[in-house]
This record gives C-alpha cells, structure tokens and sequence, in this order.
C-alpha cells in the first residue's frame, strides 16, 4: 500500500485536528484546572477519536485507519490519567460496536497506546525533551498500535505489516507533532489571557479584586435584588489611624499591613462574597444574598479578628484595628451605587464614634 493511499487521511485528520484544538482553547478557558478539566479535556479527546473512527481510511474489510492514536497518545499530557482514562474508554466501546474483524485487536490498541502515552509522562523531562522532539517521540510511540496485527489471521496481519506500516506510522507522527504544537500553543495563548485578565481585574499589592470587578458585581446584585428580592449587603472598612503607620514606619510597612488585613479578609469571608480594595486603606465587602443582621455578625467577625491578628513587619509586630459600615439593599433603594454611598456614611460614624465598631446604615 503507497503513501499516497494515505494522503486523504492525513488531510482527514488536519480537520479533525482543527475542530480538537478549538474545542480545547473553549475547554482551557472555561474550566480552569482540577478534576472536572482533566474530565472535560478526557470527553473532548474521546469524542474526537469517535469522530475520527466515523470517517476512516480502509486498510481491509474491518480493519480501519483513523486519527485515533493521535489524540490517545496525547491525552496524558492535556488531560491527565482521568481524562486519559475517559478518552480511551469512550473510543474502545465505539471501536466494539464499528465491529469488523479487526473490533477486538482495534480496542487492545487502543488501550496500549493510551497506557503508553501515559508512561511516557513518568519518565523524567530531559529524557522527553521537548518540542518536536518530544512530539516526534510520543508520535514513534503509536506504533504500539500494532498490536492489532496479532488478533489478525497471520497472512491478513503480513500484508498489513508490509504495506501500511510506514504509511500509518508516518501520518501518526505528523499528526501528533502537528497536534501537539498547535495544543502547546493554544495552551500558551489562553494563560497569557488570562494572565492578562487577571493583572487588570486583582489589585496588586492585596490580591484582591479591583474597583472594577466589585462594580461589575456590584451591579449584578443590584439587578437580582431588584427582580428576585435577593438582599445584598456592603461592609466598607478602613483601618484606623493608617497615616500614623506610614509616617512611624515607612509606607513600605502600610503596604504589608494592608496586604496582611486583606489576608485575614480573605479567610473570614465566603467564597460567595467578593472582597475588593476600593481605594487607599479602604476596602469594600459585597455579600450577595445577605441581609444585614448577617452582615452585622460578618462585620464583627472581620473586626475582632483583624483586631486579633499579629501583623509582622521586618522584626516588629503591629497590632491594627478597623472602622466599619454596614449597608443593605432594603427599600429605599437597591442601587448598588446608593447602597456603597450609605455604607460610607455609616463608616464615617464608625470613625467619628471612636473608631474600631461596627455601625449599620441608618438608611437601611
């Protein structure tokens, strides 16, 4: 069988190829990283060899030449041994019920060629190396796929070994290169999106998110409030005294006291509740569905244990307190802006009343 005879798969497979790597740039960006990527990666990788096995090349009555190991081989490194698992049943059961003579060795390929990417990813990097070379590898390793030849009668297995061996082995290392390349760079593209994304949305000195992102959310609690009578309520803090922090022991120990108070922030709110630095040494705290008798015991909370915590700065420990208002969108209004504006107000109570309290909009 010529190299020839194989060019349409290879074309076959740059589509498929196309369709794989759009699909896992929307996968990489939407679920970001745990169990359910490695599951998602897993579905689009097995879904991609059932396609790739609805429309294959015919070496022999019931013997197919797919795109299938290239994607199996690759599982590992872009979805993990979940995903991996997932892929290779899913493409094994389809391969069983295409059937034909070659069904039971297509399925034992499958699951090798799967084991062996996976073993691959145990050795140690600089045994892999990397681009093309690592592609290349991993594309020599599909001819574990041939292992089919042995559920074969001898002379069909024979001929196949004669005359597609090197056509399928050239199309499979083509196809995983090109793959791998266009994935690592896929990969490459959406971190750097998101890093992007996430360096204008987080406030660099506390990590916290910025005045945009607490607008953003903000306005979508408003709306809920509005159409659900969903309650959400504002906590705006400030810490007491901070000009007497900076002038005493320099704005580099403000700043690490700042980032310390959005650190014991951080581990008191929930995961629900975005913790924003609205500006200076204020901060801002949005509790969706909330009402402020909750807010009340989440203000005190974050108030005794900011009161409580030992920030370190250099060889010094600095002890801070903070000021609060409370707001909640009960009538008169639940417009976020009117909502922020009393929480203000209350805070400046706090503070003229004598400072580390808690004081509750009168508005609300």
């Amino acid at each position: 069988m010529e190299i020839q005879t194989h060019l349409p798969s290879f074309v076959r497979i740059l589509g498929q190829v196309a369709i794989i790597v759009y699909a896992y740039s929307g996968v990489i960006r939407t679920v970001e990283r745990g169990a359910l990527k490695s599951l998602a990666v897993g579905l689009l990788f097995g879904l991609g060899g059932i396609l790739s096995m609805s429309d294959p090349i015919l070496l022999a009555p019931g013997i197919l030449h797919d795109g299938r190991s290239i994607l199996l081989v690759l599982a590992p490194l872009y979805s993990g041994p979940l995903g991996t698992v997932v892929a290779a049943v899913m493409m094994a059961v389809f391969r069983l019920a295409i059937g034909g003579i070659g069904a039971v060795g297509g399925s034992a390929s499958i699951l090798i060629v799967a084991l062996t990417g996976y073993l691959l990813t145990l050795l140690p990097r600089q045994w892999l190396g990397s681009g093309w070379k690592q592609s290349a590898l991993f594309g020599f390793s599909t001819m574990t796929s041939l292992v089919v030849l042995l559920f074969l009668p001898s002379q069909l297995a024979w001929e196949l070994l004669v005359s597609a061996t090197l056509p399928v082995t050239i199309v499979n290392i083509l196809g995983v290169i090109l793959l791998s390349d266009l994935l690592q760079r896929e990969r490459y593209r959406v971190g750097i999106q998101r890093a992007l994304e996430n360096e204008a949305s987080v406030d660099p000195l506390t990590k916290l998110p910025n005045r945009r992102v607490l607008q953003r959310e903000g306005d979508r609690c408003s709306k809920e409030a509005g159409s659900r009578r969903t309650p959400f309520s504002i906590i705006m803090l400030d810490i007491d005294h901070f000009k007497k922090i900076n002038d005493t022991w320099g704005h580099s120990c403000g700043d690490t006291v700042l980032a310390k108070v959005a650190d014991v922030i951080r581990r008191t709110v929930r995961k629900t509740d975005v913790a924003a630095r609205y500006g200076g040494e204020e901060i801002v705290v949005l509790l969706p569905n909330t009402d402020e008798n909750a807010a009340m015991i989440v203000a005190e909370k974050i108030r005794r244990d900011i009161e409580a915590a030992d920030l370190a700065f250099d060889r010094d420990i600095i002890h801070v307190t903070v000021s609060i208002g409370i707001a909640c969108s009960n009538e008169p209004t639940t417009d976020f802006k009117y909502v922020l504006e009393a929480a203000d107000k209350a805070l400046y109570r706090a503070k003229a009343g004598g400072r580390n309290r808690v004081e509750l909009s009168a508005a609300a």
